[in-house]
């Protein structure tokens, strides 16, 4: 039974997005980090006193369901002891955060009689938080202690008092401080003016029909999303996949499974056929876990459904202790993105034949990422820099893939290439499309891109690159007789213009005047590519999606055929 009426809960609702969307625009307009300004590498949220999900800009889905057990970390440590004016920050991945360069910050929101009604949040991705190597994530590390400094909830202003000893921690232990307190200041001023934004809703409605509002809307998008699941047939629904390897193990290839019962209006996911944890950086911890499976099943329900907590109150999740989504301490999770895709594209796959509308092929999810340290050329200052290439996205029955997409729990922006050239010592020679990278079908997957950069400095340049499905047989599969995309690659590009192929994890050394070239992987193909029309063929001829000599062999198609 809901307590206040549909018309002011709904105003309610899009007041609450409206905030969150506003702090993501104060954080991205006033961080220091090319990461967060530029890549946009940052979520806002709001929340109810107990750490309910209730709006959030949706920017970066792997990081907004990973929030709210942040913040439920600090009540549980906190408890009474939570006053105006204090900041919590929190980036402990084995309590309730995903990785340590993802730091969560919170600000709590009181209304006008001083009852806590809520918080604030934006968590944002450093570009470095200290450990073993710049940029702190790695494939290869091999604990948690060395992925930088865990933060396990702790206070960073204290009634409105910044708390000079969090500030210190922060400054002894990342290689580029400066860089990382502007980001938080940044945090900061995007919190605070949510919170005031929040506690003026709470002024002109009142605390307790606010209250009382959330909760109808919260009960709301769990009717709608129980609804939406019986409208699914009951059954059983499974997939699997595999990582290339382990970070450690070159080869050594884990498998990642998801099996979804759906009964009624209720689902269960059971990741019991995953491999146990590995030995490496990309192990699942559960905040992300959980973040899959709210993306997956946010990627069932209409687009009216409310964005909040409510939608995972029908679903439960089983992930076994010691598995590589539910890793015991101190396994490392830094690189958890990577393996995160891959499960996210598990889930999709599973739930495809109970929402066979909403199918498409396999998606790139391979994310190559380049880390290096470099200084600045404006300022002289160290910085680390964090360029990711997108790959393509699977066609659908209807559709072509999109080209160039940072896809599933992702959705970074590309840092400009002005941007990269006056921050780093780099030149960026090549930023296209592949051309051929997209699985052939009657729909054509989507292209990936490739990103050249050249070491411009005086001395060689140490990097560490990341990449997954750079294994062929673990490239974007197609459905209906579509054709698999391209797996990724890393290619160090000599000075002489020879090619060598390189690990797609792993640290390397570029010198002066050689190349760094990232190249992603396309989308799969749907359906037979004989049923494409010519003049769809002839169009990515012209546009250079695809070659000639790809035409001539998956479509059976010569320009001179074009009309």
């Amino acid at each position: 039974m809901r307590r206040t009426d549909p018309i002011t809960t709904e105003v309610i609702r899009h007041a609450l997005e409206t905030i969150a969307e506003e702090m993501g625009t104060a954080l991205r307009r006033t961080a220091l980090s090319v990461v967060v300004k530029d890549m946009r590498d940052y979520s806002c949220a709001v929340f109810d006193r107990t750490g309910r999900l209730l709006a959030a800009a949706l920017d970066i889905p792997t990081l907004l369901a990973s929030m709210s057990p942040a913040l439920r970390a600090c009540l549980d440590k906190w408890g009474e002891d939570i006053h105006p004016g204090d900041v919590f920050l929190s980036n402990h991945p084995y309590l309730g955060a995903c990785q340590t360069n993802d730091l969560n910050l919170f600000v709590p929101v009181f209304d006008g009689e001083e009852r806590l009604i809520g918080f604030t949040g934006a968590i944002a991705h450093h570009a470095d938080w200290g450990g073993v190597v710049p940029g702190t994530a790695a494939a290869t590390s091999r604990s948690a202690f060395y992925e930088g400094v865990m933060l396990p909830a702790v206070k960073l202003e204290v009634r409105g008092v910044p708390e000079p000893n969090v500030r210190d921690i922060i400054t002894a232990n990342t290689r580029h401080p400066k860089q990382n307190h502007g980001d938080l200041r940044a945090q900061v001023a995007a919190a605070r003016s949510g919170a005031r934004r929040f506690a003026r809703l709470a002024e002109r409605y009142g605390g307790d029909t606010l209250v009382t509002a959330i909760d109808d809307l919260i009960a709301y998008t769990a009717e709608r999303t129980r609804a939406e699941l019986a409208a699914l047939p009951d059954g059983r629904y499974e997939a699997e996949g595999w990582l290339d390897d382990d970070g450690i193990n070159p080869g050594a290839r884990v498998r990642l499974a998801a099996r979804v019962t759906i009964e009624g209006d209720r689902a269960h996911v059971d990741f019991s056929g995953c491999d146990p944890q590995m030995p490496g950086g990309m192990n699942i911890p559960t905040s992300t876990t959980r973040s899959v499976v709210h993306y997956a099943i946010k990627c069932l329900l209409p687009g009216d459904v409310p964005f909040n907590e409510g939608s995972m109150e029908p679903v439960t999740i089983h992930a076994p202790e010691g598995s590589a989504v539910n890793p015991v301490f101190p396994a490392a999770v830094g690189d958890r993105h990577l393996a995160s895709q891959r499960l996210a594209s598990v889930m999709t796959r599973a739930l495809a034949p109970a929402a066979p509308h909403r199918a498409s092929a396999e998606w790139f999810v391979g994310w190559p990422v380049l880390i290096c340290e470099s200084t600045s050329p404006k300022t002289g200052d160290g910085v680390v820099l964090l360029a990711n290439v997108a790959g393509g996205a699977g066609a659908t029955a209807a559709h072509d893939g999109a080209d160039a997409v940072d896809v599933h729990m992702a959705n970074c922006a590309i840092i400009p290439a002005e941007i990269i050239e006056s921050s780093y010592r780099l030149r960026v020679e090549r930023y296209e499309l592949q051309a051929d990278s997209g699985g052939a079908g009657r729909t054509r997957g989507g292209a990936g891109i490739r990103a050249d950069y050249r070491n411009i400095s005086d001395g060689p340049m140490p990097f560490l690159s990341e990449a997954e499905q750079s294994d062929p047989r673990h490239a974007p599969q197609g459905l209906d007789g579509g054709r698999p995309g391209t797996p990724a690659s890393i290619v160090l590009i000599r000075a002489d213009g020879t090619e060598t192929p390189l690990p797609a994890k792993g640290q390397h050394v570029a010198a002066p005047g050689e190349v760094i070239s990232l190249r992603a992987g396309g989308g799969a193909g749907f359906g037979d590519p004989a049923e494409r029309p010519a003049e769809a063929v002839a169009a990515d001829v012209r546009a250079g999606r695809i070659t000639a000599g790809h035409a001539s062999e998956h479509y059976n198609f010569a320009m001179t055929d074009a009309r």
